[in-house]
């Protein structure tokens, strides 16, 4: 019998671009009876314990060096920060946290970029022990604590993530350094898993055409419906009765040939939810409630919005005093929207229009802000 198991963690977006180490142990701390520290402590802690390898804005030692330090006496356990060899070892030893210690672990995603809380799981049956490898996973709850407060960009408390866009997006492990190759999160002491256990992938079969966008939309509702996020207590009142708008065709930047909807619901005449599919597998791939006063809105990224918000304007570049024309016969509008995992967006939800002028490139965000480049590069932010 399916289990679906979504601990109540309170929600706090990161107060920088690169607190969401700070916001995370937030969150975990709180949930475990700390109370609600402050995320500029957290992040001085996290950042002066992240000894194991410069460069890091909260290292992997020094995220778990703050839970420990910082947990309640109330507490009776304590964390340790897993660096499994396989997605599946990490994934596991979450899932088991979740279920067994009812405590959120805390991920590092995106490679070495971003931490989040991973608040629940589903799978086919529940773990029997930190080692079992007998049941299958098929979604995980997230607390992803970007975009940072003070932006005009709102932040979602509940989302819900296939297992097969985990792996393919999220958990995709240390790409160098002290932890290369390593996939890893801050868990209960129990030893993870050592063998692969066994996986069922999100139905949906790769095409050699882009999906149309009213298979996206039947793709990501069948998603909703398959995950039970209809009979969910955070995500049913965004979903159920909701009509779907208009999808946006997104590609990945860091990916060759990758493609992905988010297709938004409508509820009362507001974008109450977003579900996203893969663009050529039909599969699906994640789901978000919005609050009430969310200002989430991708039709301002349409091509003639851009066009017409920037024909005639300047940009600017960043670093440079140089401002961009942007004139009317040499200017390119991307035909879809852009994303990959950068400090500008951590979140899929939140893609980009690119435009070229030139070699030179600018990415508008929903919220209107414009960028010149993509950061990629930071760590544990």
């Amino acid at each position: 019998m399916s289990v679906s198991e979504d601990l109540t963690v309170p929600y706090y977006q990161q107060e920088t671009s690169y607190y969401c180490g700070a916001a995370c142990a937030k969150m975990v701390l709180e949930e475990i009876g700390a109370g609600a520290l402050d995320q500029d402590d957290l992040y001085n802690d996290n950042h002066s314990h992240s000894t194991a390898e410069s460069g890091w804005y909260s290292g992997p030692d020094g995220v778990n060096w703050t839970m420990n330090a910082r947990k309640p006496a109330t507490f009776n356990n304590f964390f340790v920060l897993f660096d499994q060899s396989t997605e599946d070892s990490i994934s596991r030893k979450i899932a088991w946290t979740i279920h067994h210690y009812q405590v959120a672990p805390i991920a590092m995603v995106y490679g070495s970029a971003h931490w989040i809380v991973v608040r629940g799981y589903q799978a086919d049956k529940a773990p029997t022990s930190s080692s079992d490898t007998s049941y299958a996973l098929t979604g995980l709850f997230i607390n992803n604590p970007w975009p940072p407060t003070g932006s005009s960009t709102s932040g979602i408390a509940d989302e819900h993530i296939s297992y097969t866009s985990w792996q393919g997006t999220y958990m995709t492990g240390v790409p160098g350094g002290h932890w290369a190759g390593s996939f890893l999160a801050v868990c209960d002491p129990e030893p993870a898993a050592k063998e692969v256990g066994r996986q069922v992938l999100e139905p949906g079969e790769r095409r050699r055409t882009i999906l149309d966008p009213r298979e996206a939309i039947e793709a990501g509702l069948a998603g909703v419906e398959r995950h039970g996020l209809l009979d969910h207590d955070s995500f049913a009142p965004a979903f159920r009765g909701a009509e779907p708008g208009e999808p946006r065709l997104v590609q990945r930047l860091d990916r060759s040939d990758s493609f992905y909807y988010v297709v938004p619901v409508r509820q009362r005449d507001r974008t109450s939810g977003i579900v996203s599919v893969g663009g050529l597998d039909a599969r699906y791939h994640q789901a978000a409630a919005l609050p009430e006063d969310s200002d989430w809105d991708l039709d301002s990224l349409a091509r003639d919005a851009i066009r017409e918000r920037f024909v005639g304007s300047r940009i600017l570049v960043e670093g440079s005093r140089v401002r961009v024309p942007i004139r009317p016969e040499a200017v390119c509008v991307y035909p879809t929207l852009v994303w990959r995992p950068c400090r500008e967006s951590l979140s899929p939800s939140y893609p980009f229009a690119m435009i070229t002028v030139g070699d030179q490139r600018f990415y508008v965000r929903s919220d209107g802000q414009v960028f010149s480049r993509l950061h990629t590069a930071d760590r544990g932010i």
